[in-house]
Parts: C-alpha cells; sequence; structure tokens
C-alpha cells in the first residue's frame, strides 16, 4: 500500500512540471505590444549662399514607426518633434550661426512654409505634431518639413562660413490601434502607449556672399546762363558691402573726354567742360586710377555708405545756350 499511494503523487508532479513549461513557452514567444518610432539619418539644413536680403532653405526630420508585424492591424500614431537651440543661440531672441570669429547670422526654423509657427525645445509652444497610419507589416519612412528662414537685413563678414552645431532633437509618440489617438499636445500621454528618443543634428551653414551693390545719382548743376564764375553741383554714390570689406570707386572720364578734360556735350553740338571731384575744396580730381579713387571700408554695422561727388563747371563765358549732358561709369572695386 505506501507504494500504491505514492505512485501517483510521483507522477501529479509529473504532470505539474509539463504544464509549468509550456506555459513558460507561451510567455516567451508571446509579441511584444510596445509600439516605437526612431530617427533616421541625421536633420541638418544648408542654407547655401545668403545675401542681406536673406534666404529660405527647407530640409525634414526623417523618422520611421515600426507597423503591426503579426497582428494585422493598423497603428495610428501622433508625433511630436522638437528641435532645441544649438550651441549659439541659447537665451537668445533667434537662433543664430556664427563664423567663430565674433559675427553672427540670425534665422530660425518653422514647421509651415509660411515661417509662422517656430519650432523649439520641449516645453515651448506651439508643438510640431504630426498624425500617420502605418499600415501591417509594411515599414515606411516619412519626412518631417522643416522650413529655414536666414533673416534680411544683415550685413556680416564674408570671409568665413557661418555654422550652428549642437542642437539637440526630441521625438515624441503616442499610439492607438483604433484611430488616431487623443493624445495631449505635446505628445506626453494618450492613446495605448508611446515613447520618446533624443537625436543629434549635423548642423545649420550658410555661407555669406561676398558681394557689394553701387547706386548713384545724378548730377545736376542746374539752369545757368553762360558761366562767367564756376558753377558748383554735388550728388551722391551709395554702396553696401558685408561687414569688414575694403573698397575703391573709381570714375571714368566720361562719353566726351577730349584733350584731358571731361566734357558735356549738346544734342546740337558744342561742349561744356566740367570736373568732378572727391573732396569739397575741389582739388582732389576723382578718376579710375589707384591714386584718384575714392576708399574706404564697411564699418560693424553694416550699413549703407554714402560718398559725395563734388562737381564744377569753370568759367565758360562763350559756351552756347542748350542743353548739356555726360555720361560717367562708376566702378566699385572690392
Amino acid at each position: 500500500m505506501p507504494h500504491a499511494l505514492n505512485f501517483p503523487c510521483r507522477r501529479a508532479r509529473w504532470r505539474l512540471a509539463i504544464s509549468l513549461l509550456v506555459l513558460l513557452l507561451s510567455i516567451a514567444w508571446r509579441p511584444a505590444q510596445a509600439q516605437s518610432c526612431y530617427i533616421s539619418g541625421a536633420f541638418g539644413m544648408n542654407f547655401g549662399t545668403v545675401t542681406a536680403s536673406g534666404k529660405s532653405a527647407t530640409s525634414s526630420v526623417t523618422y520611421v514607426c515600426a507597423p503591426d508585424y503579426s497582428g494585422g492591424r493598423t497603428y495610428y500614431y501622433q508625433v511630436c518633434i522638437y528641435l532645441g537651440p544649438g550651441d549659439q543661440s541659447a537665451g537668445q531672441p533667434t537662433r543664430r550661426m556664427t563664423n567663430y570669429n565674433g559675427a553672427y547670422l540670425h534665422y530660425d526654423l518653422f514647421a509651415d512654409p509660411a515661417h509662422t509657427q517656430l519650432i523649439g525645445g520641449v516645453g515651448t509652444t506651439p508643438v510640431y505634431q504630426l498624425t500617420v497610419a502605418v499600415p501591417p507589416n509594411v515599414t515606411e519612412t516619412y519626412h518631417a518639413p522643416v522650413h529655414g528662414e536666414v533673416y534680411p537685413g544683415q550685413s556680416v563678414p564674408a570671409v568665413a562660413p557661418f555654422q550652428e552645431q549642437g542642437i539637440q532633437g526630441l521625438l515624441r509618440w503616442r499610439y492607438s490601434t483604433t484611430t488616431f489617438p487623443a493624445a495631449s499636445d505635446d505628445c506626453s500621454n494618450g492613446g495605448e502607449g508611446g515613447g520618446s528618443l533624443n537625436f543629434n543634428s549635423s548642423g545649420v551653414l550658410a555661407t555669406f556672399d561676398n558681394a557689394c551693390w553701387v547706386a548713384a545719382s545724378d548730377l545736376d548743376f542746374g539752369s545757368v546762363t553762360p558761366p562767367e564764375q564756376q558753377v558748383n553741383g554735388q550728388s551722391e554714390i551709395r554702396l553696401q558691402c558685408p561687414v569688414g570689406t575694403s573698397w575703391r570707386l573709381g570714375l571714368d572720364n566720361g562719353q566726351h573726354y577730349a584733350g584731358g578734360q571731361r566734357r558735356m556735350a549738346r544734342t546740337a553740338g558744342g561742349f561744356v567742360t566740367y570736373e568732378l571731384y572727391r573732396d569739397p575744396e575741389r582739388t582732389q580730381a576723382w578718376g579710375n586710377t589707384d591714386d584718384s579713387m575714392a576708399s574706404g571700408s564697411v564699418g560693424q554695422d553694416g550699413s549703407v555708405a554714402s560718398i559725395t561727388v563734388y562737381g564744377e563747371v569753370p568759367p565758360q563765358p562763350d559756351a552756347v545756350p542748350g542743353i548739356y549732358r555726360d555720361t560717367v561709369v562708376v566702378t566699385l572695386y572690392y
């Protein structure tokens, strides 16, 4: 009898061990329920060559959200994207790039092409949100457009490229298997689950155009009788170049130059001589050779420079009345 009583007990233990083994196998092969997203590549933006008029550029944050590989369900994701300030922008009213020589080029990043919705770091609003419906068993790549603008009205040196590094990004997501999740505005909760992922940037880059512009107003001596005394007049040449640019301004001899004299011509014939000077005393003739040009450099404010041209018509009492004109070419060297 002792033997008969013990045998069923050993049999019960054997069955219990087999039952536990099957349960453990079932747990080990059960598919994970948490759905995740990740960044593909690195966010970066290159504005190329920028002028004082500013410039726009477009890039993207590329991300992938996991599908349902076994249950045949569509996963509905709400995604939030943050781009924090880089190593030159913290505490600044706008983002900025540096040439690492004391100059800054201001810019910003936006979620919309109209440049009204700034993209900032965690805690800023509005938050850049997107929704994607991921079909079962399909891995798809999504692109979140990022629109950049270098602000107009800036004048900076053009001797070195500008860049900003150190932009820290954050990708947050919430998901649901029935419809887009009623998640919070910052994707920190809601839906059936979610998560977050930090990512880095390859940098924001730009080069400032090493270009200048120049414009000149007409010099009008007015309406006078044939001059028995000299007649004076003046006009302005305006120019703008990148900060720190050294420049020279040359004036050619005009269309009717002869015998060492600039001349204005009358349509019906005849000439009136005149001269152009760099100084109000009219002692420094203005020409297009190294020793006769005006020169200067652009200050740190990058403002438009205005240079006065001083003109003189010497006495010419025998000149025939009429309208006299000449065209002088202004050349800017920098």
